[in-house]
């Protein structure tokens, strides 16, 4: 008789990594390496799937050292939409970034951020509003004489002067900007449709004159009610202008996901072979959900903010949008992700603008364990050869520290058994519990976490008593 243990180990390793039907195994027996047989169907009842990481290493939706994300995302019906899909991502930490409320960029800070950005490939970066400072065109200008690899593009209004400058800053792309709300247009402007039409054409067709591509970015267009308004605007345009693309814009975030993702549908009818971008904020929490949508629908640029700087509540982020197509849709964006660390901390340091340790991709507490059961999952997981445990990626792949096991009010027998490891200490059950008790009472009083002088100087008073 064949070695019963083989046997299972056999069937349930063929089963698991190769999705066979049980009926290709066959129900009579299957012969093992050493001769004989046993019956399939008993043995495959008895043993089951094993989930371990060598199972879990054949998922679509784990990749080694890099992620572990939802088998859901990979279902046909939620997949196909960004399949073989890419975006480009247009920085504008640079314009937008820059009207985030108190932030000031000198020309030499200008030139850093941008060669960091083209650091790590962001393909398009908007690098400012030239009537705003010389200061400003003077960073423009360095810039665009530094010979980068990303798209440079200026940000102006639909004015010849505007255009003008960005021309004389040395740059051969522009987003040219009008609002596009009637009611704005009117009560603040003494606009009608026809001169908001005039201005815009006339403004797109001089910068294509001048030689520039020209993006057309109407701002404010989720809260216009008038959509013959928009039509008559965005077909004419095109028409007669033939800008080399239209940015979609939710200025003030209001529009939910599924609003983004009709008004993409509607454009792309209205404008069929017009390259359609999305620019966002996130006023109503609502920037990234919408840009998911966005691209379900066909839009191939995002306009993104690094550390989500910007008016308000801030553009969405350059770093949350990268990790959040490349890991949650499977959609390319050309980003080297292991930079995204360092240039979130140069823009933090000259923007002067703290980013919250729990931020997403790059808040610097995000990979800290405190809590006793997330601590002992974490240890568990990786002994069993797991390399991503209590996180949906691991650190190393957006230039993150490493995952840290941390002391204070949460703390559990876990943790603090990892540390009397890491000191070379050992105690009784009883003064684990002790030790234990002492640091979740520390942690309380000083609202922080724990220093390893604090914890060893409580070891000391536990394991002596």
């Amino acid at each position: 008789m064949a070695d019963v243990s083989a046997v299972r180990w056999r069937i349930v390793y063929g089963l698991r990594r190769n999705a066979q039907p049980e009926s290709q195994w066959g129900m009579d027996s299957l012969a093992t390496s050493e001769g004989g047989g046993v019956p399939c169907r008993m043995e495959f009842e008895e043993v089951g799937y094993v989930y371990d990481i060598e199972r879990l290493r054949q998922q679509p939706n784990y990749r080694e050292g890099k992620w572990w994300m939802s088998p859901l995302n990979f279902i046909d019906a939620v997949a196909e939409p960004f399949s073989g899909r890419s975006v480009v991502l247009h920085d504008v930490t640079l314009r937008d970034g820059e009207q985030t409320v108190g932030v000031a960029y000198s020309a030499d800070e200008r030139v850093a951020i941008a060669e960091a950005l083209d650091e790590i490939g962001v393909p398009r970066i908007e690098v400012g509003l030239p009537p705003v400072s010389a200061e400003v065109r003077e960073g423009m200008r360095r810039i665009a004489a530094r010979g980068l690899n990303a798209k440079l593009m200026g940000f102006a209004r639909t004015l010849k002067s505007d255009v003008d400058m960005v021309v004389d800053c040395g740059l051969g792309a522009v987003v040219l900007q009008h609002i596009m709300n009637p009611y704005a247009c009117e009560a603040a402007y003494g606009l009608d449709r026809a001169s908001v039409k005039d201005r815009i054409i006339s403004g797109v067709a001089y910068a294509k004159e001048k030689g520039l591509e020209t993006v057309f970015l109407g701002w404010d267009l989720t809260r216009v009610d008038d959509w013959d308004f928009v039509e008559d605007i965005y077909t004419s345009l095109v028409r007669e202008a033939k800008p080399d693309g239209i940015v979609v814009v939710d200025t003030f975030g209001v529009a939910n996901p599924r609003a983004v993702g009709f008004l993409f549908r509607k454009l792309a009818g209205w404008l069929p072979g017009t390259p359609l971008e999305f620019h966002t904020h996130n006023d109503m929490c609502m920037a990234n959900a919408g840009i998911i949508e966005a691209v379900a629908a066909g839009c191939g640029v995002v306009h993104t903010a690094f550390n989500g700087l910007g008016d308000r509540t801030g553009n969405a982020a350059t770093e949350e949008v990268a990790v959040m197509l490349e890991l949650g849709v499977g959609v390319s964006t050309g980003i080297r992700m292991e930079g995204i660390m360092n240039v979130s901390l140069m823009v933090e340091n000259i923007s002067r603008r703290p980013v919250p340790q729990n931020k997403s991709i790059v808040g610097r507490g995000l990979f800290d364990l405190e809590t006793g059961i997330d601590a002992d999952l974490h240890r568990k997981l990786e002994d069993a050869s797991f390399d991503i445990t209590m996180q949906a990626f691991h650190p190393s792949l957006v230039g993150q520290d490493p995952v840290r096991l941390v002391l204070g009010k949460n703390s559990g027998a876990a943790t603090v058994e990892f540390f009397l490891d890491r000191h070379g200490l050992s105690a009784t059950k009883d003064q684990l519990k002790e030790v234990t008790d002492r640091v979740k009472w520390q942690g309380r009083v000083q609202h922080a976490l724990l220093t390893d002088a604090q914890f060893l100087s409580i070891c000391a008073n536990v394991i002596r008593e």
